[in-house]
């Protein structure tokens, strides 16, 4: 009677066969996402609460310095929801790409025992951004309700705008941490790099606020669009930019070319 014979091989997977394996141990990603949480929240006292405390101690910072000091513009939308709205997607973007950088390393030991594709490690963080994101998305309810606002069906989409937002975070996270193996100095320059960034994305302030010639910056920054495709499917009235979706596609290539490049690196990482 015939068996079925496996082969293996150190030649590097395709990425589709990449992808089936990663398909084939899926399970594991929540897994790991379970246990983070589990750990993130031990013996704490408010628990899950602190997904809603930090996000509403980072909008009441902005919106007494930059909303009543300062009074930036905020595109005629309340200061509190127009900041609220970008910060659900800028902090699941920072999450995913500080914590999945450093996922390798900190499960080194286990990479070491067992079998199983590398890239769950930081799938399974950004799992738990993105249930930390919903979490932090009941915030928007009462101010809706508060300003007397109605959700666009825009937010029917809202799958879509977190599949874009995970792809912008794990394109960065499978190429630093593919490098990070080596040269680890870049696990202590990524988080500054992501302090300054903001800077650079509207998530607190208007794209008006920039000289003309510089608004570009704004217009064709792929982080800068995530933060605006969050507001659109909010409102009515943001304009969808044709751009965005030429964005979504060169992240979706540029995302699936740093995962293989990911995988080839991770037979490597044990060594490390």
């Amino acid at each position: 009677m015939p068996t079925s014979v496996k082969t293996y091989s150190s030649k590097p997977d395709s990425i589709w066969d990449a992808l089936k394996k990663l398909w084939a141990f899926k399970s594991l990603i929540w897994v790991f996402a379970k246990r983070d949480l589990q750990v993130k929240y031990a013996q704490t006292v408010f628990g899950f609460g602190w997904s809603i405390a930090k996000p509403l101690i980072g909008l009441g910072i902005y919106v007494f310095f930059f909303g009543l000091v300062l009074n930036w513009n905020s595109n005629d939308i309340p200061y509190p929801i127009y900041v609220l709205t970008g910060l659900i997607g800028w902090n699941l973007f920072s999450y995913t790409v500080t914590s999945g950088i450093s996922s390798v390393q900190e499960s080194s030991d286990l990479i070491r025992k067992i079998y199983f594709p590398k890239s769950i490690l930081p799938l399974s963080k950004t799992l738990v951004g993105v249930i930390e994101g919903l979490i932090s998305f009941l915030l928007l309810v009462p101010l809706f309700v508060y300003y007397s606002i109605s959700f666009s069906w825009h937010i029917l989409l809202l799958p879509i705008v977190l599949f874009y937002t995970t792809l912008c975070g794990l394109f960065l996270v499978f190429v630093i941490s593919s490098l990070a193996i080596k040269k680890r100095d870049l696990l202590q320059v990524v988080p500054f790099f992501l302090n300054m960034a903001i800077w650079l994305t509207p998530v607190f302030f208007s794209a008006s606020i920039f000289p003309v010639k510089y608004q570009f910056l704004m217009t064709y920054n792929p982080i800068a669009n995530m933060v605006e495709l969050w507001r659109w499917i909010f409102f009515e009235n943001i304009a969808f930019q044709s751009v965005w979706g030429i964005n979504f596609v060169l992240m979706l290539f540029f995302a699936l070319s740093s995962f293989y490049f990911f995988t080839w690196q991770e037979q490597k990482f044990s060594d490390y």
